[in-house]
């Protein structure tokens, strides 16, 4: 069995190699993930990013709307994720209704939405 600490390794290593192109091989490591934990949302966000760099914004959506934020609504990651997947689908009326809630709280999600929120109030 992983333990906690290695499974976010893995993680911090398939979110790297989605930023790097390696797609496939992140997508192995999320779906293994999720074979020891079924519903890591972790491992599903992950799963999300790995359609977005590559511009499947529709899957993306899906996977972070119907996976994760249907059963855990207030998952602060999640949400700025579906943003972040909305901005450069260019929906941004959407990714601001999305993003809104999180600029008033703390942490990386929060400082992810207010990023996007002033790209999107730029443009």
């Amino acid at each position: 069995m992983l333990t906690d600490s290695q499974i976010a390794r893995l993680l911090d290593i398939a979110n790297a190699g989605c930023h790097k192109g390696m797609v496939l091989g992140a997508r192995t490591i999320y779906d293994g993930v999720l074979a020891v934990r079924p519903g890591h949302v972790p491992a599903l966000i992950g799963q999300a990013l790995s359609h977005i760099v590559i511009g499947e914004y529709e899957e993306a959506e899906k996977l972070l709307r119907d996976d994760i934020l249907s059963e855990h609504p207030e998952d602060t990651d999640a949400r700025a994720m579906l943003g972040l997947c909305l901005c450069l689908a260019d929906r941004k009326d959407e990714a601001r209704e999305a993003l809104r809630p999180l600029t008033e709280k703390d942490g990386s999600a929060s400082e992810l939405a207010c990023s996007l929120m002033e790209q999107i109030d730029r443009e």
